[in-house]
């Protein structure tokens, strides 16, 4: 037993003395410090999977948010609102249609046919101005009711100063002061079925619901027809032109 004892121990000082030894176990102690900084670097790596992990989660979130968020829109009247151009059709005066001075411009047939009613379903006329007209018409559009009108577009004029109206091309309703300047002006029959006929009618209001006439007058000459304007009229024609 002593001997088998003595031999350990020369084992163990063989070890110490020649590390090279085969069969001789190396053994690496480590300090406190190098302990902590490799549990705190140990921490920082599951943190920071931790982080990079909820980004990504939360980029995946967001994404599927955007997904499922529902993109503004428009109705088709609101687009007619903020565009200032109504396709012809039946509004709601202020709500649908803002409350203005429009601009009626007939299609390519020439003619157009626009009135105010009490209801939607144009059962119940309320306005004293329901026409057929040509070439163009202008009215302001305010108070109540529902304004319906075929074969034309309405523009707002505040949104729409660009657009042509010229009394000199032929029938049609004309701002004064903006399609045609204040003076004395000439009608000139159209040449067509109708003759030397020519009819004219000068507004200072054009209220939908009761516009006022200034003066108004038929002819059958060119003899007759001289007309005055002055600033802020309405001049409506019918089967002439003014020269």
């Amino acid at each position: 037993m002593l001997l088998k004892i003595k031999s350990l121990l020369l084992s163990g000082l063989l070890c110490l003395s020649f590390p090279a030894l085969s069969g001789c176990v190396h053994i690496e102690i480590h300090t406190d410090s190098e302990s902590e900084s490799t549990t705190a670097s140990s921490s920082e790596e599951t943190k920071s999977s931790k982080t990079t992990s909820a980004k990504v989660k939360d980029k995946i979130t967001a994404d599927a948010d955007d997904e499922d968020r529902e993109l503004p829109t428009y109705s088709a009247i609101e687009i007619y609102k903020e565009n200032g151009a109504f396709p012809d059709g039946n509004y709601a005066i202020g709500t649908e249609m803002p409350e203005g001075i429009y601009l009626f411009k007939a299609d390519q047939t020439g003619h157009g046919v626009q009135g105010v009613y009490a209801d939607p379903d144009c059962s119940t006329q309320i306005s004293a101005a329901y026409v057929h007209f040509d070439g163009s018409r202008i009215v302001e559009i305010k108070g109540n009711g529902y304004v319906h009108y075929s074969w034309c577009t309405a523009y707002d004029l505040s949104k729409h100063p660009e657009i042509i109206n010229d009394p000199r091309e032929g029938s049609g309703m004309f701002v004064v002061g903006r399609d045609i300047e204040p003076g004395t002006y000439n009608l000139i029959p159209d040449e067509g079925e109708y003759g030397d006929y020519a009819e004219w009618t000068i507004y200072s209001s054009i209220n939908a619901i009761a516009p006022i006439i200034v003066s108004s007058g038929r002819s059958m000459s060119e003899d007759d027809t001289t007309i005055t304007l002055k600033e802020g009229e309405y001049l409506e024609t019918k089967f002439c032109r003014v020269e």
